[in-house]
């Protein structure tokens, strides 16, 4: 227990006091000797503003206390203190001096429930609200999440803040939401457990409950001093103890879940090889069942109902079992939500809540590194969330179902246009089965069957077709176009078919054929629109050859290569006369571009290179000069390229240097073997005769004949021999052809330059000129 300590000065009416660093609980005023050297009349003054502010709290005690052990909604914990003339009391906690009672430190379990519980009434709420057919069930289950989440937050705010107001209004709001959900827990019950007008016993029962409730959220409200409580001080009637009210108010509540839940179980026994109806109240079942038990917990006193975050997890858990039970059961959907709901829903309401988790712990943590009070991180998160949602919205769905083809996508894009959630989506003839399940659980009969024209079976009840003779038969038409046939078994009780009822067949074969027309426009606006989409792809392909065409035609704008003889190198039609920057000299340049480009994807050492170029230099020397060429060299391959920045042209891998391959837009030696490859493959002698006659004329002398350094070294020696070889090739082969097509002339050229190229020494040429009697 903490000790009396004075009130400072600045305690006074009217004066601000400075909150003191985070107190446990209030100050009581101080009462005793003036402070020293004190006027007379100053401590007269000290002695009635402290009986003042004891006498404030003590009318506040009443309220607090209630608040804290009375627990209408919630629990408290209770702080001891010394009051005047040194008595015990039991207070609320005050958050600081002057703040209104904080009932208790936030229990983080609690928090963490109650947060989770308004995310998933938030999302359960609207989705079904704005998405679920608009009958008396999805606004009832709205109206609860609603509650729910007044509630829930009403809780988070009240367990968060200090301020006194607010935690005053909030607390009206939270007691008002509590004493109405019993009756609304009883009212979703009703709305989907009973189809059509409620009886009579049943509406008087829910506006008892809600007025009950009404009534109590009403008196607390009005009088929030004396509540319904089981300690006092609490609402007092005459002739009534408080306890006793307050343990019936407790009792009634009870009572009403109580009620829910037999009306759920009622309706599981009720559906009976209904499978679909079954797995429905089951869910509903479980639901009302794991909430019943969370509230119950809640309102009942401290010491029976444990701490408060056992209640509020009953109730996270039923919203959880909710959230299953409105998509993955088709509550309020469909039936085809199974599929799709465990993936999405229940994942993405938890990543929600994880995501806006982890958004506040960033928010906090960034709060003292930054010193600003901003949501920074809060605002930029949300910002990058709308950025990102579609792209990550496609990943994930990617991610979970890799198998999905083009048609499905085109099928949720067209559901997307068309407002359908995606969810709630599914083809519009899968609706029938459950609208025949419904039709039969309101007129009594066992057997149908809906088929089309093709024979297709779209829904059926009872395993098997309803006999001919007891069927009534309904065609199914839409738009002027006969879309098949719904067949409806006799009742099961015997009875015929009143007037009305056949109506009702006629409206529910009218709402089949224009499901069936949906479903067919649906089908043929998916093909469309995934064939379009095809279409869209290869435009796309068709736009990305063209840009790679274009980029190769600005690298053949760029380095042209004529190897075949003299080495010439060309940029945009002008040869490349000095290979050295400034610090570099050229011919070893022009060396080093040779030795890559001979070389290719195999590349060159450094000490290849060194060898060939800087043969008598001493190692070091060679270094540095081969390093200063090869800047130079990258400079004049690169013009555009900024200093620090990578160069591209040259690269360096696995100790070996190469020449990029795409900076090289054309060079005479590919285009050589390009020309010798197709004519070997034409089935046309003339254009297999001009295909050679063009690769002959690539021909300017040996391979890189002139070029400095490399071209009299080693290295060269056996590409010139192949090279060589493919040219004497050429040349007989032409000399062959021109000789085949009678021009004698033209093949004895050839044959000779073939002896030329070969040192005198080819066979083929020989016995070409020895065939067309020519001297060689």
């Amino acid at each position: 227990m903490t000790s009396v300590t004075p009130r400072s000065n600045s305690a006074l009416p009217g004066r601000r006091r400075r909150r003191a660093p985070a107190p446990d609980c209030c100050d009581v005023a101080w009462l005793g000797s003036a402070p020293p050297r004190a006027p007379a009349a100053r401590r007269a003054l000290i002695l009635r503003s402290a009986r003042a502010n004891v006498e404030r709290d003590q009318q506040e005690f009443g309220a607090a206390r209630q608040w804290a052990a009375g627990r209408t909604i919630g629990g408290a914990h209770k702080v001891l203190i010394r009051g005047l003339a040194g008595s015990t009391v039991t207070r609320a906690c005050r958050n600081g001096i002057t703040g209104a009672p904080s009932i208790f430190e936030p229990e983080p379990l609690e928090i963490a429930s109650q947060s989770l519980a308004a995310i998933l009434a938030t999302w359960l709420g609207l989705t079904v609200l704005s998405r679920a057919p608009r009958d008396r069930a999805p606004r009832v289950f709205a109206w609860v999440s609603l509650l729910l989440v007044a509630w829930s937050v009403s809780i988070l705010v009240e367990r968060t803040t200090s301020e006194p107001a607010v935690i005053a209004n909030l607390n009206a709001l939270e007691d008002v939401a509590a004493f109405l959900l019993p009756a609304a827990a009883l009212h979703i019950i009703l709305a989907f457990t009973v189809e059509g007008p409620y009886a009579a016993w049943q509406s008087m029962a829910l506006s008892a409950a809600y007025a009950v409730g009404a009534v109590m959220g009403a008196q607390q409200l009005l009088d929030p001093a004396h509540p319904i409580s089981v300690v006092a001080p609490r609402l007092e009637l005459p002739g009534i103890p408080g306890e006793l009210l307050a343990w019936g108010w407790i009792g009634l509540r009870i009572a009403i879940f109580a009620l829910a839940i037999w009306l759920a179980v009622r309706a599981y026994a009720q559906a009976n090889g209904d499978r679909s109806r079954r797995n429905q109240t089951l869910a509903a079942l479980v639901t009302v069942a794991l909430a019943s038990v969370g509230g119950t917990l809640r309102f009942l006193p401290r010491d029976l109902g444990g701490p408060n975050w056992v209640g509020v997890s009953f109730i996270t858990v039923s919203l959880v079992v909710a959230t299953y039970a409105v998509f993955g059961q088709g509550i309020f959907l469909s039936p085809l939500a199974i599929r799709n709901a465990f993936r999405y829903s229940l994942l993405a309401g938890l990543a929600v809540a994880v995501y806006v988790g982890a958004l506040g712990i960033l928010e906090a943590l960034a709060e003292p590194i930054l010193h600003t009070t901003l949501p920074i991180v809060m605002v930029l998160a949300l910002v990058a969330t709308v950025a990102l949602l579609d792209p990550v919205r496609e990943w994930l769905q990617h991610l979970f179902n890799p198998a999905r083809t083009s048609r499905d996508a085109a099928y949720r894009r067209l559901g997307r246009a068309l407002g359908i959630h995606a969810l709630a989506d599914q083809p519009p003839e899968v609706a029938i089965q459950p609208a025949i399940e419904r039709l039969a659980r309101y007129l009594g009969f066992g057997q149908a069957l809906v088929s089309t024209d093709s024979g297709a079976v779209v829904a059926n009840l009872g395993g098997g077709p309803p006999s001919a003779a007891a069927a009534l038969a309904v065609p199914l038409v839409a738009e002027g176009r006969r879309y098949g046939e719904a067949r409806f078994g006799p009742r099961l009780d015997g009875r015929p078919y009143s007037a009305r009822e056949t109506a009702l067949f006629d409206d529910a074969a009218s709402y089949f054929a224009a499901s069936l027309y949906i479903g067919q426009l649906r089908d043929e606006q998916a093909e469309a629109l995934a064939t379009l989409g095809a279409q869209q792809r290869a435009l796309a392909r068709r736009g990305t050859d063209l840009n790679d065409s274009l980029v190769d035609a600005s690298a053949a704008l760029t380095l042209r290569v004529h190897a075949l003889g003299p080495m010439r190198v060309e940029r945009n039609g002008e040869a490349i006369n000095s290979w050295g920057g400034p610090k570099a000299g050229s011919r070893q340049a022009e060396a080093i571009f040779a030795f890559l480009f001979d070389r290719g994807d195999r590349g060159a050492t450094k000490d290849e290179i060194t060898d060939v170029v800087w043969p008598d230099v001493d190692i070091e020397r060679a270094d540095l000069a081969f390093h200063r060429t090869l800047v130079g060299l990258r400079g004049i391959l690169e013009p555009a390229r900024r200093r620090r920045e990578t160069s591209h042209a040259i690269t360096f891998h696995n100790d070996r240097y190469r020449l990029d391959p795409s900076l090289v837009g054309w060079s005479d030696v590919t285009s050589f073997e390009e020309l010798v490859t197709r004519a070997g493959t034409s089935t046309d002698t003339n254009e297999s005769v001009r295909l050679l006659e063009e690769a002959r004329q690539l021909i300017r002398g040996d391979y890189l004949d002139d070029c400095p350094f490399y071209g009299d070294s080693e290295y060269i020696e056996e590409s010139r021999r192949l090279i060589r070889g493919r040219q004497v090739d050429l040349l007989v082969t032409l000399g062959e052809r021109h000789e085949a097509r009678g021009d004698r002339p033209a093949a004895a050229t050839a044959f000779r330059e073939a002896l030329v190229a070969a040192g005198g020494d080819c066979v083929s040429a020989s016995d070409g000129l020895a065939r067309l009697g020519a001297p060689a």
